[in-house]
């Protein structure tokens, strides 16, 4: 539709109804017309001239999804600037923790005493603030791992471990365990990694935080194998776990938020999010642990606060038997970083996983923030060029998919396509839903990660489209 009719629609709207607002005519003029682009991103400016960015980005994203046509780009660029400007914010927040917590490490370096036998000093006034705090839900084993750097001797970990212990996790008041391993490259130093799969451990405490006392300590002179030596073998089955709801509510959280990006509220059941194409958020719902006893996780959408969307998903869909993290979670991202070829799933500060990818050739591939528009089971090509599944983030024929010629990974040989081997698309199929944002730069990847074990949700005949033979820039 173009301009002239749509302000023709709208001055027919306002005779009729003339004690509605523009924004009761654009909700009107989307509904009768959902697919002309120009509708929603009216609507989208008039979210914004209100200060509704979740529900202005909502309704541009929903313009990208309409048929070409006249306003499509004005939305994509209204899209995009108000996601630079969230990043802004969320960067800005970020480093006054950081700076906050920086300054809070360093009283507790200059003041803390060296070993983990030394009596404890007095409480600084931002821990005991911290911990007037109601005790954080905690009723499974809680298994962090942080790295260090491998030069220290063994006192220096001591010593710098119990500055971190001291100083992280005080409103717990169950004992938990620290494993220590050595710091690989883009590691952050003593701060929780939540997805990361040790190789290696170079010591293990447990640690009481109400008495702030280690119960136990075990340093080995030599790197431990984290799959073999016997004294971890406790705490990996308990971190495994943790690991593992931690996936779970970071994927239902995501699907949660970007489920309200784009259509106005929450789902009233999780199991709406898994439906059939083209509304396949999620192949399947994550479920708890068996011998939990639980059926499902806890989901009470009538605790959800649309002026703080994100913030308010911990209690509408609680982290069951653990902390939430220190650092928290965010809405879920794919960063491509074409410089080495890897796809990093992240979760704010988080890495998740991490894989190799192959990209297109002569800077094919586009870079900037885009979005996960489509996700597709089998996609059909021919000699199944496109693997076993497919992320469309841009409605030009670009994909995130698998590849029957795995040789291609870590290659530019694509039309603008991102290639990933089979198993790695499926796992990144079952964490990311609809909305999903995607970021793609000429960078090198932030991390040398390790992947813990591939977490996989099958995927049905129901989010299949046999009848749809695809052309992406494969």
């Amino acid at each position: 539709m173009e301009k002239l009719s749509f302000l023709q629609e709208k001055s027919s709207f306002h005779m009729r109804y003339p004690q509605q607002s523009d924004l009761a005519f654009y909700r009107w003029f989307t509904e009768q017309y959902p697919q002309e682009a120009i509708g929603w991103y009216h609507l989208g400016r008039e979210h914004e001239a209100r200060g509704e960015r979740d529900l202005a980005l909502a309704a541009h994203r929903q313009a990208l999804h309409t048929r070409p046509g006249p306003f499509q780009e004005e939305a994509r660029q209204a899209f995009q600037n108000l996601l630079r400007e969230r990043q802004k914010e969320a960067w800005r927040r970020r480093s006054r923790l950081l700076l906050g917590s920086l300054l809070f490490f360093y009283l507790q370096f200059v003041f803390s005493p060296g070993l983990l036998t030394d009596p404890l000093p007095a409480v600084a006034p931002a821990q005991a603030a911290s911990e007037s705090m109601a005790p954080a839900t905690m009723d499974k084993p809680h298994v962090e791992v942080i790295a260090v750097p491998p030069s220290l001797s063994v006192e220096e970990m001591k010593s710098q471990v119990r500055r971190y212990l001291l100083g992280r996790r005080p409103a717990l008041e169950q004992p938990y365990t620290v494993m220590i391993v050595p710091e690989a490259f883009g590691l952050p130093l003593f701060t929780p990694l939540l997805f990361y799969q040790p190789k290696e451990v170079l010591g293990i405490v447990k640690y009481h935080p109400s008495s702030r006392m280690v119960l136990s300590e075990q340093w080995f002179a030599q790197p431990a194998s984290y799959q073999t030596e016997n004294a971890l073998s406790q705490a990996r089955e308990a971190f495994t776990r943790e690991q593992m709801v931690y996936q779970h509510i970071i994927t239902l959280r995501n699907a949660l938020y970007r489920h309200y990006q784009q259509k106005g509220a929450l789902p009233a059941r999780l199991e709406d999010l898994a439906g059939a194409y083209p509304g396949n958020s999620l192949p399947q719902i994550p479920l708890p642990p068996a011998e939990w006893g639980m059926t499902s996780y806890a989901y009470h959408p009538e605790k959800w606060d649309s002026a703080l969307a994100w913030d308010s998903l911990p209690e509408v869909l609680p982290l069951p038997g653990y902390p939430e993290p220190v650092v928290p979670l965010e809405p879920m991202q794919l960063h491509l970083f074409q410089a080495s070829h890897r796809v990093e799933l992240r979760s704010g500060s988080h890495v998740i996983r991490s894989h190799p990818i192959g990209i297109g050739k002569n800077h094919a591939t586009p870079n900037g923030l885009h979005t996960i528009l489509q996700k597709i089971n089998k996609p059909r090509g021919h000699d199944n060029i496109y693997g076993t599944r497919g992320l469309v983030f841009m409605p030009e024929g670009y994909a995130i998919h698998g590849t029957n010629d795995p040789a291609s990974i870590g290659q530019n040989s694509s039309l603008g396509c991102v290639r990933l081997h089979n198993a790695d698309v499926e796992e990144l199929y079952s964490f990311v839903s609809l909305g999903t944002e995607v970021v793609i730069s000429a960078m090198p990847a932030s991390a040398d990660w390790s992947n813990p074990a591939p977490f996989v949700l099958a995927a049905g005949p129901e989010e299949e489209t046999p009848h749809v033979v695809y052309k992406w820039l494969h």
